[in-house]
């Protein structure tokens, strides 16, 4: 079965892909971050069920960071067929445009997006779009999922798995995505690893791993991926090889903090998690041993939390006036996103370089 997933997968690909330079390739100073100003389309839900203007503005030069804002989501009238609307940045423009590619990642030297969303009527299927900032150009992939542990449902139909949580390594040449299995959207089926500069994809079956908030991740020099394993409230963390043998288990607690930099600090020392229920905390623990470091306090809100590293000593967090960088002591250091109280905005951090 693997066999027939991975074969398909390669042909369709390799005709689709060619031509693409290696995303990792040298390029110049990175493109230009957003500036201080309002973010448009943010909204805020009233108290009778209505979708008012809410608020959320960038407040600090985000150019020269080791962390960019690629994107975020908005919602509106839960009636509408599609209530969420992303915004992507637009560095040629130097603003916030709305899409409707779905789920983007920006390559850590800036220079490439993926967009990647699944095919409405084409059950079985994703896209993938690439897009090179440096030229304008982009190039559509198809990927197929339809080999891959197909599930039929009560009314004679067909579920098949979904791609999700796209996730750029850190040195930019390889894209991870959580493939979350039919029926069980809160269990992996495995993950899917496309290599540049022609994307071959390789499936590696990981069954039953916990991706209800955040999938798999990158440990800090992408030679191993990890995920939450486990039933809430007794979840471990697990590290895997690129063959996907499991390397290592973490007896710790909470789902990792994929934001930003990612779990592992950049030294690969430590790492974080968010560790109370409602995510209300962030743990940070040692990488060698494997024991707690300190934890710090997350303002958890109807937002998901943001959480991961923005330097070796900082961390990119969720905080009352927003998003900002919190030191180890859990004193807040900078605000970057002043988001306004119950605006219902979901931003997305990766790295930079």
């Amino acid at each position: 079965m693997l066999g027939r997933f991975t074969s398909g997968l390669v042909s369709a690909l390799v005709l689709a892909a060619t031509a693409i330079p290696t995303a990792g390739a040298s390029a110049a100073a990175p493109p230009p971050q957003p500036t201080k100003g309002t973010l448009p389309g943010v909204t805020v839900r009233t108290g009778d069920g209505t979708v008012a203007k809410g608020q959320a503005a960038v407040v600090a030069d985000l150019n020269g960071r080791p962390v960019q804002l690629t994107s975020y989501t908005t919602t509106g009238f839960q009636a509408e067929r599609n209530p969420f609307t992303l915004w992507a940045w637009q560095p040629d423009r130097r603003r916030f445009v709305k899409t409707d590619d779905g789920e983007i990642a920006v390559s850590p030297d800036g220079r490439w997006t993926v967009a990647h969303r699944n095919l409405p009527g084409e059950p079985g299927k994703d896209r993938l779009r690439i897009t090179d900032r440096k030229t304008g150009k982009s190039r559509d992939i198809e990927i197929g999922l339809a080999e891959y542990s197909p599930v039929s449902t009560d009314n004679g139909g067909t579920q098949y798995p979904r791609m999700r949580w796209p996730r750029w390594s850190p040195d930019g040449k390889k894209l991870l995505f959580t493939v979350a299995l039919a029926r069980q959207d809160d269990r992996s089926a495995g993950v899917l690893i496309l290599d540049l500069p022609d994307f071959t994809p390789r499936f590696i079956k990981i069954h039953k791993a916990l991706v209800t908030v955040g999938g798999f991740e990158w440990n800090q020099d992408g030679t191993r991926f990890l995920v939450r394993h486990g039933r809430l409230g007794t979840t471990t963390v697990r590290l895997y090889d690129l063959q996907g043998k499991a390397t290592r288990e973490y007896q710790v607690r909470g789902r990792p903090g994929g934001d930003g930099r990612g779990v592992f600090s950049p030294s690969g020392k430590r790492f974080v998690t968010a560790c109370l229920p409602l995510e209300k905390a962030a743990c940070v623990w040692d990488a060698a041993t494997g024991k707690a470091v300190t934890r710090l306090p997350v303002v958890a809100g109807a937002r998901p939390t943001t959480l991961g590293w923005y330097d070796e000593k900082h961390l990119l967090i969720s905080t009352a006036a927003g998003i900002g960088i919190m030191d180890l002591r859990g004193r807040v250091t900078e605000t970057l996103l002043k988001l306004g109280r119950n605006s219902e905005i979901y931003p997305h951090f990766g790295a930079l370089r």
